[in-house]
């Protein structure tokens, strides 16, 4: 049993102590689970090396999301000099999104590859641009695209778990996954031409091939004697997919096979169950105030079978020597628990503060004793009240203050202007 513990960016290679994967000759592959993200198997799975024509999953995706199918293209100058397999559209030919579309995915053309990107970003380089763009978004760090079609040029480089995302992305609509099982498309009449085929050559998705793998969902092959054998596919069976990505093989009989044997096995022998989920609450801490604190997962936490269905009987241990005592905020790593599935230990999950939260202690309590949050309210009032009373009074006697001084001042005014009315008196009888 293999445990990985993380979010769907999560990758690894796992040491298997269940049944053992087939043997891989190619450079780098990936089998990982499409529901989860989880790499079940990884060999290289970061190794940057050349996609050769699996670079066109990316343009297929992003002329879904950027072109209309019933829209018509004039084909540049530049599209029908592209070296590899093409169609041969010529310079002013017309030619709708949907007939390039297939002839891309279909046919491999990457006359049709440069075409579609002229029209959706006006060159190769900007459309490049796009296609980078899209993978960051998607997860695929390491890799970097500079045309649409996979020929070889310096800095064109993916991985086989970024390809695997990218994988994954296309199997997610629909039509594409139409045009991949489709088995000879004929394209309209155009200007120049009055018609084309464009034949599936994808043995996996060939139902009269000896190869025909029934689960396939979407698959596409590539070769330039640079990049070598490249391949990339999805398959679903009884609820479960799984993408096996596949670069710098030997030959294509060779990922071919590699193919199949990691999809049967991961069909097999494989299980992907979820233990707990990002943001779950899992723990509930009394901070040194009193206050209470969620804790929550803080990212998805997968087991991994690989002897076949198991009922997984988790369990989370806690560091009950753990002092909450800090400031937290949302999402800050609070702890960590040790997880135990069925009574093996599994891996960790680190525990986040579901909410901000201020654990400093009021008024410095003995040891070992806290003052109950209640008290602290009662006190707070208490010392709010005083205060307010004294600030009354205090108002209160300096008006007291102000009114004995003015009765003072008056009755001293009085006494002033007696004493001047007598001694007046006594001068009128002098003279």
């Amino acid at each position: 049993m293999v445990i990985f513990s993380g979010s769907t960016e999560v990758k690894a290679t796992p040491v298997i102590t269940g049944t053992a994967p087939p043997e891989i000759l190619s450079e780098a592959v990936v089998l990982m689970d499409a529901e989860s993200g989880q790499v079940i198997f990884g060999k290289n799975a970061d190794m940057q090396l050349m996609p050769a024509s699996t670079t066109k999953m990316m343009t297929a995706l992003l002329v879904m999301e950027h072109a209309k199918l019933e829209d018509t293209v004039t084909v540049g100058k530049n599209p029908p000099y592209a070296e590899g397999a093409s169609m041969g559209f010529k310079e002013g030919e017309q030619v709708s999104v949907k007939d390039l579309l297939y002839s891309l995915v279909l046919h491999s053309a990457n006359d049709s590859a440069e075409i579609l990107a002229e029209h959706i970003s006006g060159s190769v380089e900007e459309f490049a641009l796009l296609m980078n763009e899209k993978a960051k978004e998607l997860g695929a760090k390491n890799t970097h695209f500079v045309n649409p079609h996979g020929l070889t040029e310096e800095g064109h480089l993916t991985t086989a778990y970024d390809l695997a995302l990218i994988s994954r992305e296309v199997a997610r609509v629909p039509y594409l996954v139409d045009i991949f099982h489709t088995s000879i498309y004929k394209l309209g009449p155009t200007n120049l031409t009055p018609e084309r085929w464009a034949s599936n050559k994808n043995a996996l998705l060939k139902k009269s091939d000896k190869l025909y793998y029934e689960p396939t969902v979407v698959a596409k092959t590539g070769y330039t004697p640079d990049a070598r054998y490249a391949y990339t596919a999805v398959a679903s069976s009884d609820g479960k997919t799984y993408i096996v990505s596949i670069l710098k093989s030997t030959s294509q009989a060779q990922y071919y096979k590699e193919t199949i044997e990691l999809f049967n096995w991961a069909f097999e022998k494989c299980s992907v169950v979820k233990l707990y989920s990002k943001g779950q609450t899992l723990r509930t801490v009394i901070l040194k105030n009193g206050d209470q604190l969620q804790l929550e997962a803080e990212c998805d936490f997968y087991v991994i079978s690989t002897d076949g269905d198991f009922d997984a009987s988790p369990m989370l241990v806690y560091d009950e020597t753990s002092v909450f005592d800090g400031d937290y905020v949302k999402g800050q790593v609070v702890s960590e628990a040790s997880v135990r599935v069925n009574g093996s230990e599994a891996g960790t999950l680190k525990l986040v503060a579901a909410s901000d939260a201020a654990a400093r202690t009021p008024l410095a309590p003995e040891a070992g004793f806290t003052i109950p949050k209640v008290l602290v309210i009662a006190l707070m009032v208490l010392v709010i009240l005083i205060a307010v009373l004294f600030t009354i009074r205090s108002i209160n006697l300096r008006k007291r203050r102000r009114r004995r001084s003015r009765r003072t001042s008056q009755k001293l005014r009085e006494y002033k202007e007696r004493q001047s009315m007598a001694a007046g008196q006594g001068r009128d009888g002098i003279y």
